[in-house]
């Protein structure tokens, strides 16, 4: 059996794309607005998967952020017809807050993420195994390096195909089944994947050889990626996965 759809609710931001001034760039953008929450996205199969919860401005413990935030993802749920409770699994890629923030949302769901971070962190969620396949057609990938126990979710579609409206009667793309890899922070954003980087400024950074073979492991495996603070973009297989990182 096969995922039948999936969405991205809320595209993430980034402070500092791969090409970017580590100094200057992270300043200029927190005063332009940019928050640099995770990308959410909704796996539709057995059961509705939402992956990570795309928490904005973690830097700001305020009150009034946690509210803006549950607000802003509450809306992009309402945006595809669906609450917080009609979300079956939210899956965390990893324990940084700005893909966890808005869990509180989700205080009836199945909270799913890495056997090794529940262990790490004391979770009292469910743990699941690398190649755990937790709803049809979509399973666990362990994929260290930006944090030891980061996972990221491998799905394979059902045969699709997209209908665009036109002049004379549209036109039908046959898309058929593919395999997409929601990558998390294994994969912050496209610059980072076409310039061979990772992103490696946060205290608790694992490995950046454990990092670049996530990163080989997910073009091995998938077609398409969706990346932990970017959209959606195909894998290119002659991309240089050795670049020496910044």
């Amino acid at each position: 059996m096969a995922a039948k759809t999936v969405k991205i609710i809320k595209r993430g931001t980034v402070t500092v794309e791969a090409f970017e001034d580590p100094q200057k760039a992270p300043a200029l953008k927190k005063l332009s607005g940019v928050g640099g929450g995770s990308t959410v996205t909704l796996i539709e199969s057995d059961a509705k998967i939402l992956v990570d919860t795309g928490f904005d401005c973690e830097w700001n413990p305020s009150k009034y952020n946690i509210m803006k935030n549950e607000k802003v993802l509450s809306f992009a749920l309402k945006n595809f017809g669906l609450k917080s409770e009609d979300v079956d699994i939210v899956f965390i890629t990893h324990w940084h807050r700005d893909h966890y923030g808005n869990l509180r949302l989700f205080e009836n769901c199945e909270i799913v993420t890495s056997k090794p971070a529940v262990e790490r962190h004391g979770l009292d969620f469910t743990g699941a195994r690398d190649g755990k396949r937790i709803a049809d057609g979509v399973w666990v990938m362990y994929t260290p390096g930006h944090t030891v126990d980061h996972a990221s979710l491998i799905l394979e579609t059902e045969k699709m195909r997209y209908t665009e409206k036109g002049g004379f009667g549209g036109q039908i793309v046959g898309i058929g089944s593919v395999r997409i890899a929601i990558a998390g922070d294994a994969v912050v954003s496209e610059s980072y994947y076409l310039l061979g980087k990772v992103w490696r400024y946060n205290q608790d950074f694992y490995s950046e050889k454990e990092a670049m073979e996530s990163v080989r492991k997910i073009e091995s495996t998938a077609d398409y990626i969706i990346s932990g603070h970017g959209g959606m973009f195909a894998i290119h297989r002659a991309n240089a996965t050795t670049t020496e990182n910044e």
